[in-house]
C-alpha cells in the first residue's frame, strides 16, 4: 500500500512538472502557471517529517520533470555548432539537475518549516519558493530561465505591479495563487461543515489575490493609453510623447556560414541591403544583431569604413554586434563579445572610427562563452566546449543617441533583472537587446529568450527593441506589450517609433527588495523550526 502511494506521488510529480513547462513560451498556456505547482504542493502536504532527502526529493523530482522539457533545446546545439552531439547530453543533464536542486531546496526548506512550526503553508510556501528562485538566479552559475514569473509575460494586463516588485514579486504572487488552490482542494476533499466555511473564506481570498493585480494592471494600461511603438506601414497614427524611430535588422544568416571567410562579403552585403531598405522609412537608429559583423571590426578598416559610409548615406546611426580582440600580438589576445555605435559621419580614412563608443558584454554565458572557476582551476583553460574564451566587460555603458540614451543587452544579459536595472539606473531611457539564437535551431529557445527580455520593460518602464539574427526580433512598449515581432528563420526588418521614457520605477531605484524579504523570512522560519526541534528533543 505504501509503495502504491509513493508510485502515485511519483507519477503526479512527473506529470505535474512536465505540464507546468507548457505555461512558458512558445506554448504560453499561462493559466497552467497558476495551478502548475499544485501537484508538488499536494505531495509535500502528504510527506511525514523525516530526513533532508525525504523532503528534498519531491521538489527535485518535480524540477527534473519541469526543466527537461523546458530546456531540451540545449541538445540542438550539437546539430548546429558542436561537432560531437554526445557532448551536449552531459551538459543538459547537469543543467537540469542544477536547476532542480534549487526546487529540491524549496521542498526541503518549506517542509522543514511547516512540519515543525505552526506557520501556515499559505505563508511559508510562496516566501520560500521566491527565496529559492532568487538563489537560483545569482552567483557564478545564476540562471533565471524557467522562473515562474516569466510565464505571466503573456498577460501584461495582470503584472504591471512588477514596476514595484520586479520579477520575483510576480513569482511570489503566482506561488501564492498555487498554494491557495492546493489548500482549497484539500479543504474541499474533507467535506465537513467547518471545512466548507474555511473553503468559502479561502475562495474569497483567492479571488481577491487574483483580481487586485488584474484590476491594477487594467487601470495602469488604461491611463497609459496606446503607448506602443507605431508601425508606419500599418498605421497613420502619430507617435505620442518623445520617441525615437528604430529599425531592427534580422539577417537570418546561418552561424557556420557567417564565419566562413568565403561567405564574409555575402554576410555584410545582406546587412547593407536590409539597412538601405529599412532606411527608406527614415529611422534614427538601425540595430544589427549580436556578432552581426563577421570580423574583428575595429581591426578591419575596410568594413568599418563601409559601415561608416552606410551611416552617412542613410542618415541613421548603426549599432552592430561584433567580436573584438585586444592585444598587440606579442602576448595572448583578449576577446570580447561587443557592440559598436557608429553615428553618421564622413568616412575619412582607414583609422576612422577608432573613437566610436562600444560596450563589452559583462555577463557571459557559463561554459558557452567563458569557463567558470578557471582562475582557481587553471586546467579548465585547456577545455574546449565551443565558443568559451571571451573576457567579461568591465563596466556598464549608456550610449547617447540624438533622441535617446540607451543601453545594449547582449544576448543572455536580458534574463538578469539586476543587471538590466543597473543600466536604467545609470540613465538608459531605452533598452536594446541584440542576440544570435541560431545555435538552437527551430526549438522553443528563441521564443522563451524573447519573452524574458520583455519582462525588463515592465520592471523598468522602458521600451525594448530586440534584434535577433534569426529571430525573434521585436518591439515592446514600457508596459510589456509586444507591438511587432518577426517569425524565426526569416530575413527582414521592423521599423517603429519607440517611446522614450526618462522616469525611473520603484524597482529600478530599489531593486529586488521582495526577494531579499523572502530570503529573510525563510531564514527566520528555518531558525524557528530548528528551535522547535531542539525543544522537542529536550
Amino acid at each position: 500500500m505504501m509503495n502504491a502511494a509513493k508510485g502515485r506521488d511519483l507519477v503526479l510529480l512527473i506529470i505535474g512538472g512536465a505540464v507546468l513547462a507548457l505555461a512558458f513560451a512558445p506554448a504560453s498556456l499561462f493559466p497552467l502557471a497558476f495551478v502548475g505547482l499544485v501537484p508538488l504542493f499536494v505531495v509535500m502536504g502528504r510527506e511525514k517529517p523525516g530526513g533532508f532527502w525525504r523532503t528534498f526529493r519531491p521538489g527535485f523530482i518535480f524540477g527534473l520533470a519541469f526543466f527537461l522539457p523546458l530546456l531540451y533545446w540545449l541538445v540542438f546545439l550539437s546539430s548546429n555548432e558542436v561537432d560531437n552531439p554526445v557532448l551536449m547530453v552531459g551538459p543538459l543533464l547537469l543543467l537540469i539537475s542544477l536547476q532542480a536542486f534549487y526546487w529540491g531546496l524549496f521542498s526541503a526548506g518549506a517542509g522543514f518549516i511547516t512540519q515543525r512550526t505552526s506557520l501556515p503553508r499559505v505563508v511559508v510556501y510562496p516566501l520560500v519558493w521566491t527565496a529559492c528562485e532568487y538563489l537560483r538566479s545569482i552567483f557564478v552559475l545564476g540562471f533565471t530561465w524557467g522562473n515562474l514569473g516569466y510565464a505571466a509575460v503573456a498577460i501584461p494586463e495582470a503584472i504591471q505591479f512588477a514596476s514595484v516588485t520586479g520579477l520575483f514579486g510576480v513569482t511570489l504572487w503566482i506561488a501564492l495563487v498555487n498554494v491557495m488552490v492546493a489548500e482549497g482542494l484539500a479543504l474541499g476533499l474533507r467535506l465537513r461543515d467547518q471545512s466548507l466555511k474555511r473553503l468559502y473564506v479561502l475562495e474569497a481570498a483567492l479571488a481577491l489575490v487574483i483580481l487586485i493585480p488584474v484590476a491594477h494592471g487594467a487601470l495602469v494600461l488604461r491611463m497609459a493609453g496606446p503607448v506602443g511603438p507605431v508601425d508606419r506601414k500599418a498605421s497613420s497614427a502619430e507617435p505620442v510623447g518623445r520617441t525615437i524611430r528604430v529599425a531592427v535588422i534580422q539577417p537570418n544568416i546561418e552561424g557556420k556560414r557567417k564565419w566562413d571567410p568565403a561567405y564574409r562579403e555575402v554576410s555584410f552585403d545582406v546587412l547593407y541591403a536590409l539597412t538601405r531598405e529599412a532606411a527608406e522609412e527614415k529611422p534614427d537608429l538601425v540595430i544589427w544583431p549580436e556578432t552581426a559583423a563577421p570580423s574583428y571590426l575595429l581591426k578591419d578598416p575596410a568594413h568599418l569604413v563601409a559601415i561608416m559610409a552606410l551611416a552617412d548615406e542613410t542618415g541613421a546611426a548603426i549599432l552592430t554586434g561584433f567580436p573584438d580582440r585586444v592585444g598587440d600580438g606579442s602576448e595572448e589576445y583578449i576577446y570580447f563579445n561587443s557592440v559598436l555605435f557608429i553615428e553618421p559621419m564622413d568616412a575619412v580614412g582607414v583609422n576612422a572610427g577608432s573613437g566610436f563608443p562600444k560596450y563589452d558584454k559583462i555577463h557571459l554565458v557559463p561554459f558557452g562563452e567563458v569557463l567558470p572557476f578557471e582562475s582557481v582551476l587553471p586546467f579548465l583553460k585547456r577545455v574546449d566546449v565551443g565558443q568559451a574564451g571571451f573576457t567579461p566587460g568591465g563596466k556598464r555603458v549608456v550610449f547617447a543617441a540624438p533622441r535617446a540614451r540607451f543601453s545594449t543587452l547582449i544576448c543572455y544579459e536580458s534574463i538578469f533583472p539586476g543587471l538590466v536595472r543597473g543600466f536604467v539606473d545609470d540613465g538608459a531611457e531605452l533598452l536594446i537587446n541584440v542576440t544570435n539564437d541560431v545555435w538552437y535551431g527551430r526549438s522553443s529557445m528563441p521564443f522563451q529568450h524573447a519573452s524574458m527580455a520583455v519582462m525588463r520593460c515592465i520592471e523598468n518602464r522602458r521600451s525594448l527593441a530586440r534584434s535577433a539574427d534569426t529571430g525573434v526580433s521585436l518591439f515592446a512598449d514600457p508596459y510589456g506589450r509586444v507591438t511587432a515581432k518577426t517569425e524565426i528563420f526569416t530575413r527582414g526588418f521592423l521599423v517603429a517609433d519607440v517611446p522614450v521614457v526618462g522616469e525611473t520605477t520603484f524597482y529600478t531605484r530599489h531593486g529586488d527588495l521582495i526577494a531579499w524579504l523572502a530570503l529573510a523570512a525563510s531564514a527566520v522560519g528555518i531558525v524557528l523550526a530548528f528551535g522547535e526541534r531542539l525543544r522537542a528533543r529536550a
